[in-house]
C-alpha cells in the first residue's frame, strides 16, 4: 500500500513538472516580445516577455511585431520627394499655426490632425493610404503614438520624424530644402 501511495506520488509530482515545464517552454518557444504603445521616450526600447502596462510611462504593452513605422530624421526628408510624401502634423492647432507659446514652424502643405482627434479623424487621410505618410509633432512624443495607430488602420507607408519640429532648425539649415519645406511661425 505504502509503495503504491509512493508511487501515485511520484507519477503525479512528474506530471505537475512536465506541465509546468511544457507550459513554460511553450511561452519561451513562442517568442512574442512586448513594447510599450510608441510613446516617444526611452521606455519605446525596452522589451517584456508577456502584454500588460508600461512601468514608465503606463501605454499598454502591444506585440512588438505590430509596430511597424518607421523613423526618419529631419535632416533626411531633404532627400525625399515631397510631391509623393504626405506630411501629417499631429500637434494642436495652435502649435501648427505658431500661436501657441512655443514656436517650432510647420512644413508646408502639411495636414493637421491632432493626436487627440485622430482616431476620429483617420477617415480623412484615407485617400492617402497607400502613399508615404511622414507624422511629425513638436518633440517626437505625440508622434510614435500616431505612427503607431495609422499602421494599426492598414496604413502601411507611415515614417515617424525623429525629434519632431524642435530639432529641425538644427539638423535643416538653410538649404533649398529648407526653403521648400519649412514654415516659419
Amino acid at each position: 500500500m505504502k509503495k503504491n501511495i509512493i508511487v501515485l506520488v511520484s507519477c503525479s509530482l512528474v506530471g505537475i513538472l512536465f506541465y509546468s515545464f511544457s507550459n513554460w517552454n511553450k511561452t519561451t518557444r513562442s517568442g512574442t516580445q512586448y513594447s510599450c504603445t510608441p510613446c516617444g521616450a526611452e521606455c519605446d526600447n525596452a522589451v517584456f516577455d508577456k502584454p500588460g502596462t508600461c512601468t514608465s510611462c503606463n501605454m499598454a504593452l502591444v506585440d512588438k511585431s505590430t509596430i511597424s513605422h518607421k523613423n526618419i530624421r529631419p535632416d533626411k526628408i531633404c532627400e525625399l520627394d515631397e510631391k509623393k510624401v504626405i506630411f501629417l502634423d499631429v500637434r494642436t492647432p495652435a502649435e501648427f499655426n505658431g500661436t501657441a507659446e512655443q514656436k517650432f514652424g510647420a512644413i508646408k502643405k502639411a495636414i493637421n490632425i491632432p493626436i487627440q482627434e485622430l482616431e476620429t479623424r483617420v477617415n480623412e487621410l484615407e485617400k492617402y493610404k497607400d502613399k508615404e505618410i511622414i507624422v511629425y509633432c513638436s518633440h517626437s512624443h505625440r508622434s510614435p503614438r500616431a505612427s503607431y495607430m495609422l499602421t494599426q488602420k492598414g496604413f502601411n507607408h507611415v515614417t515617424n520624424m525623429l525629434g519632431g519640429m524642435s530639432v529641425w532648425k538644427t539638423q535643416v539649415t538653410k538649404n533649398d530644402c529648407n526653403e521648400r519645406l519649412y514654415k516659419a511661425q
